[in-house]
Protein backbone atom coordinates (compact mmCIF):
# COMPACT_ATOMS: atom_id res chain seq x y z
CA UNK A 1 0.00 0.00 0.00
CA UNK A 2 2.81 2.14 0.79
CA UNK A 3 4.43 1.43 -2.29
CA UNK A 4 1.67 2.25 -4.79
CA UNK A 5 1.23 5.51 -2.65
CA UNK A 6 4.61 6.66 -3.67
CA UNK A 7 4.69 5.30 -6.87
CA UNK A 8 1.13 7.54 -7.14
CA UNK A 9 2.81 10.54 -5.98
CA UNK A 10 6.07 9.96 -7.93
CA UNK A 11 3.76 9.47 -11.02
CA UNK A 12 2.33 12.76 -10.98
CA UNK A 13 5.50 15.05 -9.60
CA UNK A 14 6.23 13.62 -13.24
CA UNK A 15 3.07 14.18 -15.19
CA UNK A 16 2.69 17.65 -13.64
CA UNK A 17 5.15 19.32 -15.08
CA UNK A 18 4.77 17.46 -18.47
CA UNK A 19 1.33 18.82 -18.25
CA UNK A 20 2.27 22.24 -17.38
CA UNK A 21 5.12 22.37 -20.35
CA UNK A 22 2.88 21.19 -22.67
CA UNK A 23 0.20 23.68 -21.99
CA UNK A 24 2.69 26.51 -21.52
CA UNK A 25 3.78 25.64 -25.20
CA UNK A 26 -0.09 25.77 -26.67
CA UNK A 27 -0.29 29.32 -25.03
CA UNK A 28 2.43 30.65 -27.55
CA UNK A 29 0.22 31.79 -30.52
CA UNK A 30 2.74 30.74 -34.28
CA UNK A 31 0.96 30.87 -36.62
CA UNK A 32 1.91 28.93 -40.12
CA UNK A 33 2.04 31.53 -42.20
CA UNK A 34 0.62 35.14 -43.17
CA UNK A 35 -2.10 36.43 -45.02
CA UNK A 36 -2.12 39.45 -47.43
CA UNK A 37 -4.23 41.49 -49.75
CA UNK A 38 -2.62 41.15 -53.17
CA UNK A 39 -1.04 44.63 -53.31
CA UNK A 40 -1.48 45.30 -57.31
CA UNK A 41 -4.81 45.94 -57.33
CA UNK A 42 -5.38 49.51 -55.62
CA UNK A 43 -6.14 50.02 -52.30
CA UNK A 44 -9.40 51.97 -52.00
CA UNK A 45 -11.65 53.85 -49.36
CA UNK A 46 -15.45 55.05 -49.09
CA UNK A 47 -13.32 58.68 -49.15
CA UNK A 48 -12.69 57.70 -52.92
CA UNK A 49 -16.30 57.46 -54.21
CA UNK A 50 -18.14 60.89 -55.07
CA UNK A 51 -21.87 61.04 -53.35
CA UNK A 52 -24.40 61.83 -55.70
CA UNK A 53 -26.36 64.64 -55.54
CA UNK A 54 -29.58 63.07 -55.32
CA UNK A 55 -29.00 59.35 -54.39
CA UNK A 56 -31.31 56.31 -55.94
CA UNK A 57 -32.78 53.75 -54.33
CA UNK A 58 -30.93 50.07 -54.77
CA UNK A 59 -31.46 46.32 -55.10
CA UNK A 60 -28.97 44.09 -54.13
CA UNK A 61 -28.47 40.71 -55.12
CA UNK A 62 -25.40 38.88 -53.94
CA UNK A 63 -24.01 35.38 -54.15
CA UNK A 64 -20.64 33.38 -54.31
CA UNK A 65 -19.82 30.78 -56.43
CA UNK A 66 -17.04 28.23 -56.05
CA UNK A 67 -16.08 26.46 -58.63
CA UNK A 68 -18.89 27.33 -60.76
CA UNK A 69 -21.33 26.18 -57.78
CA UNK A 70 -23.08 28.11 -55.23
CA UNK A 71 -21.26 28.60 -52.32
CA UNK A 72 -24.05 29.31 -49.93
CA UNK A 73 -21.55 29.64 -46.49
CA UNK A 74 -19.50 32.45 -48.09
CA UNK A 75 -22.52 34.16 -49.05
CA UNK A 76 -24.40 34.36 -45.89
CA UNK A 77 -20.88 35.27 -44.48
CA UNK A 78 -19.82 38.05 -46.83
CA UNK A 79 -23.19 38.89 -47.71
CA UNK A 80 -23.58 41.42 -45.00
CA UNK A 81 -20.70 42.69 -45.53
CA UNK A 82 -21.42 43.71 -49.01
CA UNK A 83 -24.29 45.59 -48.25
CA UNK A 84 -22.77 47.26 -45.82
CA UNK A 85 -19.70 48.37 -48.23
CA UNK A 86 -22.85 49.76 -50.66
CA UNK A 87 -24.62 51.35 -48.05
CA UNK A 88 -21.81 53.34 -46.60
CA UNK A 89 -20.84 54.57 -49.95
CA UNK A 90 -23.58 56.78 -49.35
CA UNK A 91 -24.00 56.25 -52.92
CA UNK A 92 -27.95 55.43 -52.82
CA UNK A 93 -30.62 56.55 -51.04
CA UNK A 94 -31.60 53.16 -49.47
CA UNK A 95 -30.71 49.56 -50.27
CA UNK A 96 -33.07 46.60 -50.18
CA UNK A 97 -31.38 42.98 -50.62
CA UNK A 98 -33.33 41.02 -52.82
CA UNK A 99 -33.15 37.15 -52.91
CA UNK A 100 -29.68 35.32 -53.51
CA UNK A 101 -28.74 33.64 -56.84
CA UNK A 102 -27.83 29.91 -56.83
CA UNK A 103 -5.04 40.02 -64.90
CA UNK A 104 -3.34 42.01 -62.72
CA UNK A 105 -2.61 40.13 -59.70
CA UNK A 106 0.73 39.62 -58.41
CA UNK A 107 2.91 36.50 -58.97
CA UNK A 108 6.24 35.17 -57.48
CA UNK A 109 6.12 36.41 -53.99
CA UNK A 110 9.15 35.70 -51.76
CA UNK A 111 7.77 33.10 -49.67
CA UNK A 112 4.88 32.66 -51.03
CA UNK A 113 2.82 28.79 -49.85
CA UNK A 114 0.29 29.87 -53.03
CA UNK A 115 -2.47 32.11 -53.19
CA UNK A 116 -6.25 31.89 -53.13
CA UNK A 117 -7.84 33.70 -56.36
CA UNK A 118 -11.11 35.18 -56.85
CA UNK A 119 -12.86 36.72 -59.26
CA UNK A 120 -15.56 38.67 -58.49
CA UNK A 121 -18.40 39.52 -61.27
CA UNK A 122 -20.42 42.40 -60.21
CA UNK A 123 -23.84 43.78 -62.11
CA UNK A 124 -25.19 46.98 -61.95
CA UNK A 125 -28.67 48.28 -63.46
CA UNK A 126 -30.26 51.12 -62.77
CA UNK A 127 -33.98 51.81 -63.79
CA UNK A 128 -34.48 51.57 -67.13
CA UNK A 129 -30.78 51.47 -67.87
CA UNK A 130 -28.98 48.33 -69.53
CA UNK A 131 -27.06 46.02 -67.04
CA UNK A 132 -23.47 47.00 -66.15
CA UNK A 133 -21.24 43.79 -65.50
CA UNK A 134 -17.48 44.46 -64.24
CA UNK A 135 -15.10 41.67 -63.10
CA UNK A 136 -12.39 41.82 -60.66
CA UNK A 137 -9.77 39.47 -60.50
CA UNK A 138 -8.13 39.68 -56.75
CA UNK A 139 -6.32 37.08 -54.63
CA UNK A 140 -4.80 36.40 -50.90
CA UNK A 141 -1.55 34.95 -50.90
CA UNK A 142 -0.28 32.88 -48.42
CA UNK A 143 3.09 34.02 -47.50
CA UNK A 144 5.78 32.07 -44.69
CA UNK A 145 7.34 34.73 -43.46
CA UNK A 146 8.22 38.07 -44.60
CA UNK A 147 8.59 39.21 -48.35
CA UNK A 148 9.75 42.24 -49.66
CA UNK A 149 6.99 43.22 -52.13
CA UNK A 150 4.67 42.89 -49.28
CA UNK A 151 6.77 45.48 -47.04
CA UNK A 152 3.91 48.41 -47.33
CA UNK A 153 1.36 45.53 -46.46
CA UNK A 154 0.37 44.19 -42.77
CA UNK A 155 0.23 40.55 -42.02
CA UNK A 156 -3.43 39.22 -41.70
CA UNK A 157 -5.58 36.21 -40.62
CA UNK A 158 -7.67 34.48 -43.10
CA UNK A 159 -10.57 36.12 -41.87
CA UNK A 160 -9.44 39.41 -41.81
CA UNK A 161 -7.62 39.06 -45.70
CA UNK A 162 -11.30 37.66 -47.14
CA UNK A 163 -12.92 40.28 -45.44
CA UNK A 164 -10.30 43.28 -47.05
CA UNK A 165 -10.36 41.56 -50.30
CA UNK A 166 -14.40 41.99 -50.45
CA UNK A 167 -14.09 45.59 -49.47
CA UNK A 168 -12.12 46.55 -51.91
CA UNK A 169 -13.80 44.40 -54.80
CA UNK A 170 -16.58 46.35 -53.97
CA UNK A 171 -15.46 49.70 -53.50
CA UNK A 172 -13.46 49.25 -57.09
CA UNK A 173 -16.84 48.22 -58.68
CA UNK A 174 -18.74 51.14 -56.97
CA UNK A 175 -15.92 53.65 -58.21
CA UNK A 176 -16.08 52.46 -61.30
CA UNK A 177 -19.64 53.01 -62.28
CA UNK A 178 -18.85 56.32 -60.78
CA UNK A 179 -16.20 56.91 -63.21
CA UNK A 180 -18.17 55.84 -66.15
CA UNK A 181 -21.21 58.07 -65.29
CA UNK A 182 -23.21 54.98 -64.71
CA UNK A 183 -24.48 56.03 -60.88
Amino acid sequence: MKLARNLSSLWLAILCPVLVGGMAGCSTQQFYANYYLDPKPPKLSVADLKRPASPQPVYLVFDMYAGGTAFREATQKLGPRVARIVEDSGLFSSLTQTRNLPEGLTSGLAGSKGAIVYQFTATYQAPGQEAVKKVFPHAVHIVEGDSPQLADSFPMTASHAMDAMVDQAMLRFLRDLQREGKL
